[in-house]
Order: C-alpha cells, then sequence, then structure tokens
C-alpha cells in the first residue's frame, strides 16, 4: 500500500533532503551535512558545520537543500547569521547569510535555485540571489517570527507568514504586495498553484486553506481535528498534495474541492521534509529516517486494469501495492466517467430491494468519500426511489415527475433517462405527424401526448406544440438547411422552441464556433477570429459571448501594435491591467527584456554603481509598474556606494557629508534595517542617530532619481540625466 524503496538514516532529525544526479543531500539539526550515494544509500561523505553550537529544533525550517546546484543553506540557534554550503566536489562553506537581525527560522530555495529566502524572529523575509548571494530585497516586516515562506513556481510571487497569524503575498518582479491575510491561525507551510492564482495552506491548529490570489478571499477550509500539519507539497500534475504533520498521518488532499482523498499510517513519527525526484519521494522525519517512496510502484500493472475498464483489479493494485495511484491521471478519468453509470444501476437495484448487487457495483468507488457518501445518501432514500421506480412501471409519469422534483437525485438514474428519452421520442413522433397532415394527424398527435399533458414540467411543451406545430415545422427545416441565424431568430420571437431536444443540439454548432474563434486567437489570427465573430454575433444565444471575444481579441491586437512599435509604457499597462494578455507570447518577451536589463542593472548595484545601475533600466524609469522595482535595485547601489567610500576605506572619496548623504536616503527609503546594518558597519552610528526623522519607507515616489546619493562638498543631488 505505502511503496517505500529504501530508508537513510541521519543522526539528527532530517531537516532538508535535495538530490542531484548522484548523491541525496541531507542537513539534519545537529548541523550535519550529507552526502548518500543515490543508487546504494551509502553515505559517501559527511561534514559537521559547528560542534559548539545549540543544536536546532528537531522541527526547524531554517534548514534548506537547493533544487540543482546541490547547496545547502542553514541557520545557527541562538545566531543571526546563516552560512550556504556546497556539497560538490566537497562539502565545504562558500557563504554567509548576514543580514538578518534575529536568528533565522526559516530557509527556502525558489526551484530555479535563482533565488534563495529566509525569514527571522525580527519578522523580516529577506531575498538573496542564490549565485553570489548578494541581498536583493527585503520584504516589508511582519509582527511577529516568520514561520513560513514559498516562492511560486516562476519566482514571481513569494508568501510569507508569521507566529502573529498573518501573512502577506509579495511580487518580487515589481516590487510590491499583492495581498495581506489575517486570519485565527499560524501557517506552517504553503505553496502556489493554478498558474499562481491560488495558494495552499497547512496550519498549526489542523486546518488546510486554499486562497484565491485574484479574489482575495479564502475560498475552502477543512479541518483535520487534532493535526498539528508542518509541511506540504504539491503532487505532479498539480491535481492534488501530500500533507505531513507531527504525527505518523501522511494526507493526500484533491486541490479542486480541497476534499481528504487519503490517510496514510506511517512508521515513523513526525514528517520534516519531503523533496521528489522524478517518481521518488522522499520523506524526511524528525527521529532522522528518511523514507524513499516510489508513488510509480505497479504503475503499469494498475494500467492494464485500466485497459480492460476492470476497476476492480486496480483497486486491488492501489489497496495491496501502491495508494499513490489513487491519484493516477488515468484512473481519476476512468472512475469519473464510469460513476454516472455505475451509480445509476445502483439506484435502480436499491428500489428492487437487491442491496448485495448494488453494492457491488458500487464498490470499485468507494475509496472516493465524496462517492461513498453520495450512494451513502441514496441508500437513505431508497423508500422514494422505489415509489419512482413503481410509478414508472404504471406509466403514471405525473407522480414519477413530481416524485423527481421534490427529489432531484432521482434524475441520475437511468430510469429517468429512460423517461425523458420516451418523452422526447414521444415529442418528435407528434412533431412528425403534425408536419405530414396538421387536421388529419391531430387526434393522433394529442394521444401520444396524452400521458405528459398531465406533467406539470411537461404540459406547456405539449400544448404549445399542439397549438403551433407550423412554428415547430418551420424551425426544424431552418435547422436541417443549415440557416443557423434564422433558426435562432425564431427560437426568440418563440421562447417555445427552445424546450425541445434540437435546440440543444443547435448550441452546439455555436459552441463548435467559439472553438474555432479560439483557435484563430491562439494561433494570432486577429482578422479571421474577428470575422468568424461577426457570424456568431449574428446568433441570438451568442451575441454577448461574441461581443466579449471582440474585446479581447481587439485588445490583443493593441498590444501587438504598442509592442512592436516599443510603445513600452502603453504596452505595460495593458499588461497590468488585462489578465488575457498574459498569453501572448509579446508578453513574455516584454517581460523577459525586462529581466535581461534588471539582471544587468542589478549587477551595477551590488558594485555600488548607479549611474550604470540606471542607464541599464532608462527606458523603464518612468514606467509605472517599474518604479518600486527600479527603487529596490537603486537602494542596493547607493548601501553598496556608502560600504564601498567608508571613512578610511581605500580608493574612498574624500569630503563626504555622511549625515546628508544618510538624510537623502531616508527621505527616499527610511531609517530601514539595512541602512542601519551599513552604517554600524561603516562606524558611522553617530551621524545617523543624529538625524531626528525616520523618513518615508515610499518616498522614493516624490524624490528625484539620482545616480549617487553621496553629498560631496554639500553639493546638492543632480537628477539622473537619461541618455548620456
Amino acid at each position: 500500500m505505502f511503496p517505500i524503496k529504501g530508508k537513510i538514516r541521519l543522526v539528527g532529525s532530517a531537516l532538508g533532503i535535495g538530490v542531484d544526479k548522484d548523491f541525496v543531500i541531507c542537513v539534519d539539526n545537529f548541523y550535519n551535512i550529507s552526502k548518500f550515494e543515490k543508487e546504494s544509500h551509502v553515505v559517501d561523505s559527511a561534514l559537521q558545520l559547528v560542534k559548539d553550537v545549540e543544536n536546532l529544533h528537531h522541527f526547524s525550517k531554517a534548514a534548506a537543500v537547493s533544487y540543482n546546484s546541490s547547496k545547502v543553506a542553514i541557520g545557527f540557534a541562538k545566531a543571526t547569521k546563516g552560512v550556504v554550503v556546497k556539497t560538490e566536489p566537497e562539502i565545504a562553506p562558500i557563504a554567509q547569510l548576514t543580514w538578518q537581525k534575529l536568528q533565522i527560522s526559516k530557509i527556502t530555495y525558489s526551484y530555479d535555485d535563482e533565488l534563495l529566502a529566509t525569514g527571522g524572529e525580527d519578522g523580516r523575509v529577506l531575498v538573496y540571489s542564490a549565485d553570489n548571494h548578494q541581498l536583493i530585497l527585503s520584504l516589508p516586516p511582519l509582527p511577529d517570527t516568520i514561520s513560513a515562506v514559498a516562492f511560486s513556481d516562476d519566482d514571481s510571487l513569494i508568501f510569507s507568514a508569521c507566529f502573529g497569524k498573518s501573512a502577506t503575498i509579495f511580487n518580487i518582479v515589481k516590487n510590491t504586495q499583492v495581498a495581506t491575510l489575517k486570519m485565527d491561525y499560524l501557517i506552517e507551510d504553503a505553496f502556489f498553484y493554478a498558474e499562481n492564482t491560488r495558494l495552499f495552506c497547512v496550519t498549526k491548529e489542523g486546518k488546510i486553506f486554499i486562497y484565491d490570489i485574484k479574489e482575495d478571499k479564502i475560498i475552502s477550509e477543512i479541518l483535520l481535528q487534532g493535526a498539528w500539519l508542518t509541511i506540504c507539497h504539491k503532487l505532479p500534475g498539480e491535481e492534488f498534495a501530500i500533507v505531513g504533520g507531527k504525527d505518523k498521518q501522511l494526507r493526500i488532499i484533491r486541490l479542486s474541492d480541497n476534499t481528504l482523498l487519503e490517510s496514510i499510517t506511517l512508521e515513523q513519527n513526525g514528517i520534516t521534509a519531503m523533496r521528489f525526484d522524478e517518481n521518488l519521494l522522499y520523506i524526511g522525519y524528525s527521529d532522522g529516517v528518511i523514507e524513499i517512496v516510489d508513488i510509480n510502484e505497479a504503475r503499469e500493472e494498475m494500467m492494464e486494469f485500466l485497459d480492460k475498464d476492470d476497476l476492480k483489479g486496480a483497486l486491488s493494485v492501489i489497496q495491496e501495492k501502491n495508494i499513490f495511484l489513487k491519484t493516477l491521471n488515468e484512473y481519476c478519468t476512468k472512475l469519473e466517467s464510469q460513476w454516472k453509470e455505475a451509480l445509476a444501476k445502483a439506484i435502480d437495484l436499491l428500489a428492487k430491494d437487491q442491496m448485495q448487487e448494488a453494492t457491488a457495483i458500487i464498490e470499485p468507488f468507494m475509496l472516493d468519500k465524496a462517492k461513498k457518501e453520495e450512494f451513502d445518501y441514496y441508500w437513505q432514500q431508497k423508500e422514494f426511489t422505489a415509489k419512482f421506480m413503481d410509478a414508472l412501471e404504471a406509466k403514471n409519469y405525473a407522480e414519477a415527475y413530481r416524485l423527481s422534483e421534490q427529489h432531484p437525485y432521482l434524475k441520475d438514474t437511468l430510469a429517468y433517462e429512460e423517461m425523458e428519452n420516451l418523452w422526447n421520442k414521444t415529442f418528435e413522433v407528434s412533431k412528425r405527424l403534425l408536419f405530414q397532415d396538421p387536421q388529419g394527424n391531430l387526434a393522433k398527435a394529442q394521444e401520444l401526448l396524452r400521458p405528459f399533458t398531465l406533467v406539470k414540467c411537461k404540459k406547456d411543451s405539449a400544448m404549445m406544440l399542439l397549438r403551433n406545430s407550423d412554428k415547430y415545422v418551420q424551425a426544424d427545416k431552418e435547422y436541417r438547411a443549415k440557416n443557423f441565424i434564422e433558426y435562432f431568430k425564431m427560437c426568440e420571437r418563440f421562447p417555445f422552441l427552445k424546450d425541445v431536444l434540437i435546440y440543444k443540439s443547435a448550441l452546439l454548432i455555436g459552441d463548435q464556433i467559439i472553438q474555432r474563434v479560439n483557435a484563430l486567437e491562439n494561433q494570432n489570427e486577429f482578422v479571421k477570429a474577428l470575422e468568424v465573430c461577426k457570424l456568431l454575433a449574428s446568433m441570438a444565444p451568442f451575441k454577448n459571448a461574441a461581443s466579449s471575444k471582440v474585446k479581447i481579441i481587439q485588445l490583443k491586437q493593441d498590444f501587438a501594435q504598442a509592442c512592436k512599435e516599443h510603445k513600452l509604457s502603453e504596452a505595460f499597462k495593458m499588461a497590468e491591467e488585462y489578465y488575457e494578455l498574459r498569453s501572448m507570447p509579446e508578453y513574455k518577451i516584454l517581460y523577459d527584456t525586462f529581466k535581461k536589463q534588471e539582471k544587468i542593472a542589478f549587477n551595477f548595484a551590488a558594485i555600488g554603481n548607479g549611474k550604470d545601475t540606471l542607464d541599464s533600466l532608462k527606458d523603464y524609469l518612468h514606467i509605472e509598474c517599474w518604479v518600486d522595482k527600479i527603487a529596490a535595485i537603486l537602494k542596493i547601489a547607493y548601501l553598496a556606494e556608502f560600504a564601498k567610500n567608508a571613512p578610511g576605506k581605500e580608493g574612498a572619496q574624500e569630503n563626504i557629508s555622511w549625515k546628508e548623504t544618510f538624510q537623502y536616503y531616508i527621505e527616499r527609503y527610511g531609517k530601514d534595517e539595512e541602512l542601519k546594518k551599513v552604517v554600524s558597519e561603516m562606524g558611522l552610528q553617530a551621524e545617523l542617530d543624529s538625524i531626528p526623522f525616520d523618513g518615508n519607507p515610499k518616498g522614493y515616489l516624490t524624490t528625484i532619481i539620482a545616480d549617487s546619493l553621496l553629498s560631496i562638498d554639500d553639493q546638492p543631488l543632480h537628477q539622473h540625466e537619461e541618455g548620456k
């Protein structure tokens, strides 16, 4: 059931797990970094970073292993610094993380290893370049110790939460805050999914909730009573998540409806780390054990059963060999496609009091809690199902339809479907009779329709046919001649024409046209797509859909033109305002070009060169969505320039008025922790303390853009001269 393929044992609690081509890289709470051979799980090398420092808590989050670069980052108990360690070719420290003011409580790498984030007891989350470990940005502080930090897959967003039960989502690309969350529970871990529109969170109190970022609200939550949840990870495909806690349970959650699909009992207690490597899942525990689980175990055997539509055989593989196969897409699809038919058969058997046969039919579906609850409901309602079946057997359609209105679940039965088919067939036959001879066949049509004229929901349609057979006949002619514009016009003039089966078929034609528009839009064939929209707009039911499509297509045309003409301000404004543009190749090129220039600018900023930093970003300086980001890069340049020109440093400029210089900084960014740290290291604390105001963290919005903030000989700052 739980397919463990191997185990690794560490000295202390497994706080971090990474996998490269040849090795499994592990870190424990005694600061041991170990490399195990991937195939044999035999230790290859190990290093204990420190021995005389208090060990980390066995559920500490102050350690992380990178995804691709074989690095480890770790913080220390009762210390403000962290260290980055390489593991190839040998294990050795390569950098320090020094910007945290208090002890580091959380460390995490972005999925592409471009970024490294630390959170601390000071409530601050700091983001570093994972390449050179330069500080990139500092997020607005939270009111308590950081408990969780998570990057989106594309590094554009970062989520952070604190012990004070508040959290934030921050846009790294634009250096802006996206959302602030306040709640009654402490978030322990989270991940982004659904193209960064949703956030999945687990909490200390056992709550699991899904937050919709676009809607800015929690859309679903469940409570696992008595559980202290610690960690979560999405399974490949983003259909399911796995959740661990301090107990002996690993939960599988279905993301579509936030439902607990399975709870797996484990041998070890307390999950502290998880990492995927293709089909292998590495699970670390607080006692130092790491289990290696093959989530694809027995997959081929399972597929053989599914190919034969043998759900019972598939169920036996799941129960006996691999519980994770419950999440297999082919299995889920097969389960859904067969469920309604199986349920309908089971309901009919319940109505005949054939309990054993009904149970046998739905048995393969009973691992799904929602389906089990659905069947249990029908089981409890079998008395009304029996009455419904009796009414059908007696051809008492009025009673059968009355019962189905009172108990809507009856509409899911095969018997109801057969009754509806009978009604549609009767209606079509009556229509054909009236078409052949309206007067001569009127009595026959009345007789055929008589059982349904007593049915409340069918009476009006039956009477309309008898009184307006010519309208039905004319509508059929237009439909068969493919004159859909005229057909839909008739349906708008005579709404009773919408109550027949042929109208549903006609709607499918409109849907096909919409799909044609979508295909043309996807290929950037905007002119052709607009032509097809004209046809769509002439069909009444699709007028609004066509209008909406035209607006989107015209918007894409305008955006593509703005990009072509290099009208960056206009293009970015549109891109920020309209989510629909984000699927366009022009959108990707637009933002990738900025990111390329941003990287160049950051390299200049890291060495304190403000002028070249700004020259690299000259095309973006006055574009609204980049103001905050450019200010953040400039902040790095200014701080680096201060440090480079510290008193007594070789090559430092002379005659700098440091008080005036610090005032310029404070006017733009406030008297923040980064400035305090740099000033302290420069030995100029007295100058900073002499400045009586704290400034404005967003002051850069109203001050001039300057290459440098150094005040030399008390000369005023000069605004950056673009293009020079």
